[in-house]
């Protein structure tokens, strides 16, 4: 039942609805269905699918701060559009971009990962 009053928040504020009206109203309407208990869980479901959002977006991660240009070019052929590169010492070398809950990992920590996974089947 939260989910789909934090859904119906969501689409409100994305059509421009004043935030404190919005509240007043919610809470009017909580109150003369009895559910406030619910308000928490409201709150929660809120935060889940701000960082939702913020995690779907297009993001590419490089070794170096030298290779951004090369990697959002390359995360761009397989449909990772992207602003800018973030630098992750712990890729080794190449790049990994997401998007749309979509992983692209072309970096050299997964190619030795893969080579290892590889010898210890053999």
């Amino acid at each position: 039942m939260e989910k789909v009053y934090a859904s119906a928040l969501e689409r409100l504020l994305s059509q421009g609805v004043k935030e404190d009206a919005l509240m007043k109203n919610l809470m009017t309407h909580l109150k003369a269905r009895g559910r406030v208990k619910l308000l928490p869980a409201i709150l929660r479901s809120l935060k889940v699918a701000q960082i939702r959002n913020t995690v779907t977006g297009a993001t590419v991660e490089v070794a170096r701060k030298e290779d951004a240009a090369k990697a959002l070019s390359a995360a761009a052929t397989h449909g990772i559009t992207a602003d800018k590169a973030i630098v992750n010492e712990s890729l080794l070398s190449g790049w990994r971009g997401r998007s749309k809950g979509v992983l692209v990992d072309q970096s050299g920590k997964r190619a030795l990962t893969d080579i290892y996974q590889r010898v210890v089947k053999v």
